[in-house]
Formats: structure tokens, C-alpha cells, sequence
């Protein structure tokens, strides 16, 4: 958008500067029709015989100049005001969002400027992020996810004073800048109680709530750090539970910077090869046999020793960090198995973040040509979260990815609202139960029955199922009954340094196992 601002701009500038030069050029030609008839009018009945042709045709000549230039003049001003008009249109996009009106995060961002430049820290900036909006667009559509974005707006506009700011920055983001902080939680408040109710979307009812985080305006912060501020205190609403408020404090400052300093150690980490691929067996239940490993991230910190993945993974996604990250563990990865048996696949995890990029399926092709690494042999684990975003980008990179030879997993199958119309829009190659539904296999009737559910969708489909989280052998048991073709987890085994993997299946005994937990010890010798 700016870029077309200033092509409008200049276009504008070169109308106005033809303008002023037409308008000066009429004037000159006036002056001159007026000096020429000063002379010629006295005489104008007898011009030839007075024997004056010259100031004759210079007479009409003026003529003819004052009228074309009268007409561009005003041909000029008439294109002007029409390009003026559709530059301001233009600023006016620049900064508004098209689908509820509201100012965009650009507009927020120079109000907030302002703020700190005008004010005295009696503001505050309100941050909020609505709770389950991903359902409405998955049970109704985005159309009925603009509509309740069109709603949530007006709603925000109506709850907050006439002289705060409200905004729209990005996806189901909204923002306000309220003049006084005293009155910023009343407003905040307002807001989510008026969200907390039942909003008619698509001629039903849909149910969501709101997290609401408030950051006082100060003028020693950048605008970005006000914002990233209330985005901290926001966060810790949705921990606690959601559909509610809080103020950014000093505690949630520790917490700030705390988490500054760990995406620049993750920065650095990632620049001093620090994260390694760890490999977790996947096992038939069938034959007990091992098919092979999914891949998951290690971090060997000097200082932290070795981190697991959650402790990091979150904040590499949200520094944007994610993408070199998982490419490099992949490469590695690669390079370990490749001399494994070739019955053998290994299983990666990509984050939804990465489908923002339209290259991942050449950078992943390009990772296995440079390795050496047979696609046949590489299973990617993509989530239901994945394909949401922007879901005809996704599909051509998961169809791209299956044209190369690679095999589709469907991860964490059942957390999401859209699994049926997951498997419907894109043929899976595999499908695997969070460990979520694993977990309640032995502890309640209906665990059972997600599960059973889900393995029978499996056979029709002819799609295999993988159980992840298998804890004990009894959940084994039961799972192979039900249907399901592979698993793993703990019961199987932790996952291990590639050397160590190496040995289940080259027998080599004199290579010492690092120690595993104690409850899990004589499982991870099973396989």
C-alpha cells in the first residue's frame, strides 16, 4: 500500500507542476494578446491595407493559444482533483482494515507514537485477543469469521469512550488506546463481558470469549514495546484460563525479559549448531517390530545441558526462529539415518509457522538431495493448525511435498475441529491419535470410544493409524485390538542420540545407553 501512495503522489506532483506550467503559459499569452491588441484593435477593419499581416496573424494566434490553454488548464484541474481524491483513498487503505473498518496496525502503531510523543503516561493500550475464533471459521466458514469479526468490532467501538482509538491488527487481534488508564480495565472489562455472550453469526449463535492484557503508555517505550507489553499480559490471561483481563506488571517485566533473553540465546544457539535430532521408535503392533523414528529436537546448551523441546520450541515459533531451527535438526537428521536400514522412515514435525513460507517443499527437497536421503523413506507430521492459516498455500506445499515421493502424516488427529474436513480435502498417507485420547484409553468408557472411532475411520479410509503416548502394555494391548497399526511412547522407549538408536538394530553391545527413567527402564529395552 505505501508503495502506491507515493506513485499516486508522484503522479499528483507531475499533474500539478503540468498545471502550473499550462496556467503560466495561458498568462503569457494574455499579456501578449493584450500588448498585440493594444495595437491591432485601432486598426482592426483595415489590418491588410494598413499593411500589418504580422500583427494580424499574431492576433489570432493568441487567440488560438488562449483557448487551448484554457481548455488544458482546465482538463488539468479536473484530473488533479481525481487524483487527489484516489490518493487520499489510498492513504485511506493504507490505514484501515477492510473487512471491519477499524484502523490496522500500521494506524495503531503512529497513534501510539503520538501518545508517547503528546502525553504524559496518562494513557494505556489495550491488547485483545479473541478465544476460539479458529472455531467459528471451521464450523461456518470464513465468511461467518469476517461477519464476527465485524461484530467484535463494532462491539469494541460501542464499549470504549468516543475519544479512545480502536483497531484491528491482524487476524482476530484487536487493539485500543484509551486516553486515561483509569478507565482503560472498566473498558477492557466491558468489552469481554460483551463478547462472553452469544453473538449471532450466520444465522446462528456462536460462543467465544475474549483475553484482554492493558499496558500503561509510557513515554520512554517505542510503540512496539507497548505493544509487546500488553501482548505479555494478554498471554498470561489465556494461561490462566481465558475470558478475562490483566495488567502488565513487574513480575510479567521479569518474565519479559527473561524470554528476550532466551530467543537470543535460542539466535545464538542456533548459530553455534547447538541443536541436535533425537529419535523416538516407532514400533508395529502387529509384529513388535521397529519401522522406524520421528525426529524431535534436543537442545545441547552449555549452560542449560540438554533442553527439551518445550522449553524452547514456543518461543523459537513466536521469534520466528522455527524455520532454520527445524530445517538444521532435519539435515541432521538425514545425514544420521541415511546409512539405516532402508526399511526404515523418520518422522519430522513441521510447524504451522513454516506453511507461511510458499518454498518449505523445495527447501525440504533440496535438504534430502543435498543428504543424500531417499524421500520414500521421509514421513512429514503436519497438524490440523497448519492448513488454517492460509490453506490453499498449505495444500500445494503438503501436494508438492507427496509429488516428490514424501509420505503425509495427519498429527495430533482429534484436538482440532476440522479433522473430517482435513481428511476429506487432502488424502493422508497416515493419521496419529494425540496422546491426549491415549492417555484416557484405560481411565474412562468414552476414551475408548474416541479411539475406536477414530482406528474404524482409519480402516475405511484405509489410512493407518499411529497411537502416540503409549505408557504401559496394557494400553498396548487394547490399542492392537482396537486396530491401530504402529505406536509409540515410553512403554517402547525415550528417545535417544542417533548412536544409541543406531544399536537396537546394528547389535552393538559394547556402546553404553545413556540412562533412561527408572520406571521406563525395562520398557525401552523392548524394542
Amino acid at each position: 500500500m505505501r508503495k502506491s501512495v507515493i506513485n499516486l503522489g508522484g503522479t499528483t506532483g507531475q499533474l500539478a507542476s503540468s498545471h502550473l506550467i499550462t496556467t503560466c503559459a495561458t498568462i503569457a499569452a494574455l499579456i501578449l494578446f493584450v500588448a498585440v491588441g493594444a495595437r491591432v484593435l485601432p486598426s482592426a477593419i483595415g489590418l491588410a491595407e494598413a499593411g500589418q499581416p504580422a500583427l494580424a496573424v499574431a492576433f489570432l494566434l493568441n487567440i488560438a493559444i488562449i483557448l487551448f490553454g484554457w481548455r488544458r488548464a482546465s482538463e488539468l484541474r479536473t484530473t488533479l482533483s481525481a487524483l487527489k481524491v484516489a490518493e487520499q483513498e489510498a492513504l485511506d487503505n493504507a490505514y484501515t482494515d477492510h473487512i471491519t473498518g477499524l484502523a490496522n496496525r500500521r494506524a495503531l502503531l503512529r497513534e501510539l507514537e503520538r501518545h508517547c510523543r503528546d502525553a504524559s503516561g496518562k494513557g494505556a493500550l489495550i491488547l485483545l485477543d479473541l478465544d476460539h475464533f479458529k472455531k467459528v471459521n471451521d464450523l461456518y466458514g470464513h465468511g461467518a469469521g469476517d461477519e464476527l469479526l465485524r461484530l467484535v468490532g463494532d462491539t469494541i467501538s460501542a464499549e470504549i469512550s468516543s475519544s479512545s482509538f480502536a483497531a484491528r491488527i491482524g487476524g482476530d487481534e484487536f487493539a485500543a488506546i484509551v486516553p486515561h488508564a483509569s478507565l482503560a480495565e472498566e473498558a477492557a472489562q466491558k468489552v469481554v463481558a460483551a463478547l462472553a455472550r452469544p453473538l449471532p453469526v450466520a444465522a446462528t449463535t456462536a460462543q467465544i470469549s475474549a483475553s484482554a492484557g492493558i499496558a500503561r503508555i509510557d513515554r520512554n517505550l517505542p510503540p512496539a514495546d507497548l505493544l509487546r507489553r500488553a501482548d505479555v499480559a494478554m498471554y498470561s490471561v489465556k494461561r490462566a484460563g481465558r475470558n478475562g483481563l490483566a495488567w502488565f506488571d513487574g513480575e510479567m517485566e521479569r518474565q519479559l525479559h527473561d524470554r528476550v533473553a532466551l530467543e537470543e540465546e535460542i539466535r545464538l544457539a542456533i548459530e553455534a549448531d547447538e541443536f541436535v535430532p533425537y529419535f523416538q521408535p516407532l514400533i508395529s503392533l502387529d509384529t513388535g517390530e521397529l519401522n522406524g523414528f520421528e525426529v524431535l529436537a534436543r537442545w545441547r546448551s552449555p549452560t542449560r545441558g540438554l533442553v527439551e523441546p518445550v522449553e524452547f520450541i514456543g518461543i523459537a515459533e513466536q521469534s520466528g526462529q522455527i524455520a532454520a531451527l527445524s530445517m538444521r535438526v532435519m539435515e541432521k537428521a538425514f545425514i544420521e539415518a541415511r546409512e539405516w536400514p532402508s526399511e526404515l522412515k523418520l518422522a519430522v514435525n513441521i510447524s504451522p509457522i513454516q506453511f507461511r513460507d510458499p518454498q518449505l517443499a523445495e527447501r525440504i527437497v533440496k535438504t534430502l538431495t543435498e543428504t543424500g536421503f531417499p524421500a520414500r523413506r521421509l514421513e512429514v507430521e503436519i497438524t490440523e493448525s497448519s492448513l488454517m492459516e492460509d490453506r490453499a498455500q498449505a495444500l500445494t506445499i503438503v501436494q508438492s511435498l507427496r509429488n516428490n515421493g514424501i509420505t503425509i502424516a495427519l498429527d495430533d488427529f482429534g484436538t482440532g475441529y476440522a479433522s473430517l474436513s482435513q481428511l476429506h480435502a487432502l488424502p493422508f498417507d497416515r493419521i496419529k491419535i494425540d496422546k491426549t485420547f491415549i492417555n484416557a484409553l484405560g481411565d474412562n468408557e468414552q476414551g475408548a470410544a474416541i479411539v475406536e472411532t477414530i482406528t474404524a475411520l482409519g480402516k475405511s479410509l484405509k489410512v493407518p493409524i499411529t497411537a502416540e503416548g503409549v505408557e504401559t502394555g496394557a494400553i498396548r494391548e487394547q490399542l492392537a485390538a482396537l486396530g491401530c497399526s504402529d505406536a509409540q511412547g515410553w512403554y517402547f522407549g525415550k528417545a535417544v542420540a542417533g548412536h544409541v538408536a543406531s544399536m537396537k538394530f546394528t547389535r552393538q553391545p559394547d556402546v553404553e545407553e545413556p540412562p533412561v527413567d527408572r520406571d521406563h527402564r525395562a520398557a525401552g529395552k523392548k524394542w
